[in-house]
C-alpha cells in the first residue's frame, strides 16, 4: 500500500486480470473505491498474461492481484513462467482474491479429473491452497456453457461471523450469485492449519435454477437434468502463501442478484456465442448493482493488509 494516494491517503494498487466475461467490469467499478472519507482508496488497473509474463506483476507496481471469471488463465498458466510469476508475487507479500475461475487456479485443481478441460486446469493450477474443486463439466460447468450473461442466480451461502470479512455483518447467511463455481473441499494430505473456510454453500444450484439437457426429436425434449452436487461443500477460504494473503470465493459478489426469479431455457447463443440450449433468469426482484460489492472490497482490502477496524463498510 502507497502512503500518500488517493489525496493524502493509503492507496491499495489492484490488477484486475482482463476477461472477456462482462462481470469484469463490475468488478472494476466496485474496486475503484474510497472510504474512511478518503482516507483510503483503491485504484484497479487491468493487466493480462502478457504483463505478467513481462515480469510487471511485483510489489512495486501492485498490492493485490484479483482474478475473477475467467477461463484465460488456465491456459496461459500452463507455462511455468506465468505460475512462478504469480506465486512470487503472493509469497512476497502481494495480497490474491479469486472469485470462480480465479479461485480454481489457486486451488490443487480437480481430484478425479475426466475430461480434456480437467487435465488444462490441473496442469495450471498453482497449487497454493490446499483444496480440490467439485466443478464437473458436466454438471456445474453448464451454468457457464448455457448461460446467455443473464445469471443472476442467488444461491444462499451460510458465512463465518467470526472472519473478518463479516465480522460486522448482521447475518449467518446470505445470498451470492452462482454462475458455475466449484464446491471445494480440503485434500487429506494438506496442510490446513492456516486454511479457513468463509463461506459454505447451503443450498444446491440445481434446486435452485433446475437446469437440463435437450435433445431433438422431431421437436425439442428434454433429455436428462443436469445434477450438481456442491451443497455442504466451502464456497469461501480465507489464507496465506508465504507472506501473501489470499481470499476466495466460487460464487460471484461482483453480479448483483435477482430475488424470486425463475429459469427460462430456449435455443440461442451463449454468452460464448455458441449455438445451444441456453438459460436466462427473470422474472424476480433484482437488487442494486453494487449489492454484494463490499465482499469485494474487504476481501481486497484485507489482501493488502488494511486492519479490521479499517476495513470497508459491509452491507
Amino acid at each position: 500500500m502507497n502512503a500518500g494516494g488517493g489525496g493524502g491517503g493509503t492507496l491499495i494498487r489492484i490488477a484486475l486480470y482482463d476477461s472477456i466475461s462482462p462481470s469484469v467490469n463490475q468488478m472494476e467499478k466496485a474496486l475503484n473505491y474510497e472510504w474512511n472519507h478518503g482516507n483510503y482508496s483503491m485504484s484497479v488497473e487491468r493487466i493480462d498474461g502478457n504483463n505478467i509474463l513481462a515480469g510487471e506483476l511485483n510489489r512495486d507496481n501492485y498490492d493485490v492481484l484479483v482474478i475473477g471469471a475467467s477461463g484465460r488463465q488456465y491456459f496461459q498458466g500452463v507455462t511455468e513462467k506465468w505460475k512462478s510469476e504469480v506465486k512470487d508475487f503472493i509469497y512476497g507479500g502481494g495480497g490474491y482474491v479469486g472469485i470462480c475461475g480465479g479461485a480454481n487456479i489457486v486451488s490443487r485443481g480437480i481430484e478425479h479429473p475426466r475430461y480434456f478441460l480437467d487435465g488444462v486446469i490441473n496442469r495450471a493450477s498453482l497449487g497454493i491452497v490446499d483444496v480440490y474443486i467439485n466443478d464437473e463439466q458436466n454438471e456445474e460447468w453448464q451454468y457457464l456453457w448455457k448461460d446467455t450473461g443473464q445469471d443472476h442466480i442467488p444461491v444462499e451461502v451460510g458465512i463465518d461471523r467470526d472472519s473478518e470479512i463479516f465480522s460486522d455483518y448482521g447475518r449467518q447467511r446470505m445470498y451470492i450469485v452462482y454462475g458455475g463455481g466449484a464446491g471445494m473441499y480440503p485434500a487429506a494430505d494438506g496442510g490446513t492449519d492456516d486454511m479457513k473456510p468463509i463461506a459454505f454453500f447451503i443450498e444446491e444450484p440445481m434446486e435452485v435454477a433446475p437446469l437440463h439437457y435437450w435433445r431433438w426429436n422431431g421437436g425439442w425434449e428434454i433429455a436428462s437434468n443436469v445434477t450438481t452436487d456442491i451443497k455442504g461443500q466451502w464456497a469461501g477460504i480465507d489464507t496465506t502463501y508465504g507472506e501473501g494473503r489470499i481470499i476466495i470465493f466460487s460464487p460471484h459478489p461482483e453480479i448483483p442478484p435477482m430475488m424470486n426469479g425463475s429459469i427460462s431455457e430456449f435455443f440461442g447463443l451463449s454468452i460464448y456465442g455458441i449455438p445451444r440450449y441456453v438459460y436466462s433468469w427473470g422474472g424476480g426482484e433484482q437488487t442494486n448493482e453494487d449489492y454484494n460489492w463490499w465482499i469485494l472490497r474487504r476481501s481486497a482490502a484485507l489482501a493488502a493488509g488494511v486492519a479490521e477496524e479499517d476495513l470497508p463498510p459491509s452491507g
